[in-house]
């Protein structure tokens, strides 16, 4: 574990900040950061999870990074407040997140009735649901957008419960645990694993391979996908905990880049709300 702030360090006995700038080291050249301070787009006041750093590039974008929680429910998507951070030797970092943000759209600087944030979140979830209508529906958004001076923001909300993630290093990846059971209400638990869309641009399944925007928004993806960018030389994959079955779990690919939108990722979900993955860096 690194302080990337010399002028605050930590010993043993003092725990870090949620605003203090934190780094698990996972080879040369390779480290996952934790930042508060990166954040772009209608994601930049929601928490974020890990944001990889390679060969001194952070891909950030407007990603969540890596092992974020969200709670999807019937009519809406709620995202985290980073409650708690702590250091767990120097392998691991522990983050609780508190699930109380969701998006609300303003028009012309106002905020705009619940049925137009209804419409949209409809609007994103058809397009997650028949992927070949993606580009042509994200168009559609960008021209109702632009057309209307939409922009989004997040918004605290209800607490619905807290999650709490670990990350552990491992060679060349990161070991994940999630621990959601505080969470009220039905619905279901996504764990976010993304980085920038615009480095991040080719898909691989086996023989399958997506590039820019044949990419889909939201696609069920064996756990043989690597997301590769070719430009760096470094690819993420994602697989279920050791002692579990592939049954047991989800995994979607999904890249958008668009106005306010720039990530690419995989996401996992498990029947369970208690459950571990590991990522895999390809370099």
């Amino acid at each position: 574990m690194h302080n990337s702030q010399p002028e605050k360090e930590h010993n043993q006995n003092e725990s870090p900040g949620i605003n203090d700038r934190l780094e698990l080291v996972i080879s040369e050249g390779l480290s996952l950061l934790h930042d508060p301070s990166v954040g772009e787009g209608k994601t930049r006041d929601m928490a974020k999870g890990l944001f990889v750093c390679y060969r001194e590039r952070l891909c950030a974008g407007e990603s969540a990074g890596l092992g974020l929680p969200v709670w999807k429910t019937a009519h809406q998507t709620i995202f985290p407040t980073l409650a708690s951070i702590s250091a767990i030797g120097q392998t691991a970092i522990e983050k609780k997140y508190r699930m109380d943000r969701v998006i609300v759209w303003h028009v012309a600087g106002k905020k705009a009735p619940a049925s137009i944030s209804t419409a949209i979140e409809l609007l994103v979830n058809e397009y997650m649901k028949r992927p070949i209508l993606q580009h042509r529906l994200l168009k559609f958004r960008t021209i109702i957008i632009k057309l209307f001076a939409l922009h989004s923001v997040m918004e605290q909300r209800d607490n619905r419960g807290y999650c709490s993630v670990t990350y552990k290093t491992a060679p060349q990846g990161l070991s994940v645990q999630v621990d959601g059971r505080s969470i009220k209400g039905q619905g279901q638990l996504i764990v976010l694993n993304e980085v920038d869309g615009l480095s991040f641009n080719c898909l691989m399944t086996g023989k399958q391979i997506w590039r820019d925007s044949e990419i889909p928004a939201w696609q069920a993806v064996p756990f043989n996908t690597v997301l590769e960018s070719p430009s760096m030389c470094l690819g993420i994959s994602i697989a279920p905990g050791e002692n579990d079955s592939h049954f047991e779990y989800r995994l979607y690919c999904g890249r958008e880049t668009a106005l306010g939108l720039d990530w690419a990722g995989l996401a996992i979900t498990s029947r369970q709300r208690v459950f571990d993955y590991r990522i895999d860096f390809h370099t």
